[in-house]
């Protein structure tokens, strides 16, 4: 991870991403099914995208969470799942309760058992969260309600502006968490106050999007592509 002194990462120095194979159909699997989820005394029915290669084993799982106006469409859509696949990780994207496909609703002080949960259906290993804005909700009490903790829970968190975040500032730091910190530098929703409070976390890295707004990746999916492959090469080693 980067130092205390070097820790703003560029993606405009960051060298091109691997080329994604042509024939996706035979390379990769591909699967959109809806998961049961026991939570909170109920079965909640939770949607999910999942793509992966079909050779061998993937080197890391990563799941990806969405913000309030979006859902796991997004992430084929810009092709982060097939990215991924294509770089050896096993990546799945959900809508989370009462949003896209996922029409059963959770009352909110259920959200990080509900997130413990889900990783567990899915059978992720402590997978690195991918979490934009509203998601925040889920992804902040699952890692930091014990912060002490968060690392047996995620091998790495990819926080893009979520919510919530001055209610965990004080956990922080006492968290040492692999984390890339992406936002844009349009951001006018939360964008600066969120990354304050984030880069307060002890092993983090500050990945800016020059001239994206909230939803950074929708805007410069390169960017956001570039950033996310040199993170998680350095998490998953050579």
């Amino acid at each position: 991870m980067a130092s205390d002194t070097d820790r703003t990462l560029d993606f405009t120095g960051l060298p091109p991403l691997p080329e994604l194979v042509a024939d996706r159909e035979s390379s990769f699997v591909a699967e959109s099914k809806t998961v049961q989820v026991p939570v909170a005394g109920k079965t909640i029915k939770i949607y999910t995208e999942e793509v992966r290669r079909k050779d061998g084993e993937s080197l890391l799982d990563v799941l990806f969470l969405h913000g309030m106006r979006f859902s796991s469409k997004n992430w084929l859509d810009i092709g982060s799942l097939h990215h991924l696949a294509n770089w050896g990780y096993r990546a799945v994207a959900v809508d989370l309760p009462g949003y896209g496909r996922s029409i059963n609703t959770l009352e909110v002080e259920h959200n990080a058992d509900f997130l413990g949960c889900l990783i567990s259906v899915l059978k992720l290993k402590r997978p690195v969260i991918v979490s934009p804005s509203m998601s925040g909700e889920f992804s902040l009490p699952y890692l930091f309600d014990d912060p002490t903790t968060s690392t047996d829970r995620a091998v790495a968190y990819v926080p893009v502006a979520p919510v919530l975040t001055s209610k965990f500032v004080d956990q922080f730091k006492k968290s040492q968490i692999p984390t890339l910190i992406v936002v844009g530098t349009n951001d006018t929703v939360n964008g600066k106050e969120s990354t304050a409070d984030l880069r307060k976390l002890p092993n983090s890295i500050y990945a800016p999007i020059e001239g994206a707004s909230h939803p950074c990746y929708l805007d410069n999916p390169e960017a956001w592509h570039r950033l996310l492959y040199h993170f998680l090469k350095q998490i998953s080693g050579p």
